[in-house]
């Protein structure tokens, strides 16, 4: 494992340039992530203090991030995977959490969500047949909350 990358302070966007050049082990501090679609990208390093709002984001894999202080608003999650995150203080409103072009469901697993928020969000399961597998399995909840949570809800208060 080389050293990670470190950006601070930046808007972003669009998905080219600065963004799509960064490794999928970087450092996001107080960053800004704005309106723009994501396909495939991996996030496996860290999210500290950053917002995201009205972002698309198709197949991602945030497996094992770090993602701290990070407010998600209005964004669009597409069978992607949280595998070992750790969640500090994070707070989605209004997101959705969708299939996937092949029908592939967002998924939880082994991740661990501290003072987290879920507020008008929406969880949508793969329903096909033999394909009914858990949006959240094996994760730990420590004073988390939602509010008019629709589809699955993560099992906490």
């Amino acid at each position: 494992m080389g050293e990670m990358a470190l950006v601070q302070q930046e808007e972003f966007t669009e998905s080219c340039g600065r963004f799509a050049s960064q490794p999928t082990e970087t450092v996001f501090a107080y960053c800004c992530f704005e309106g723009f679609e994501i396909d495939g990208r991996s996030v496996e390093g860290v999210i500290l203090g950053c917002n995201f709002t009205r972002m698309s984001w198709d197949e991602g894999l945030f497996n094992t991030a770090l993602i701290s202080r990070t407010t998600f608003e209005d964004c669009v999650f597409r069978g992607c995977s949280f595998r070992g995150v750790d969640f500090l203080d994070c707070t989605f409103t209004r997101c959705r959490f969708e299939l996937d072009n092949l029908g592939g469901a967002c998924l939880f697993s082994d991740c661990r969500l501290v003072e987290c928020a879920f507020e008008d969000c929406a969880f949508v399961r793969d329903e096909r047949p033999r394909k009914h597998e858990p949006l959240f399995e094996k994760n730990r909840f420590y004073d988390c909350r939602q509010i008019r949570t629709r589809g699955e809800r993560p099992p906490f208060g």
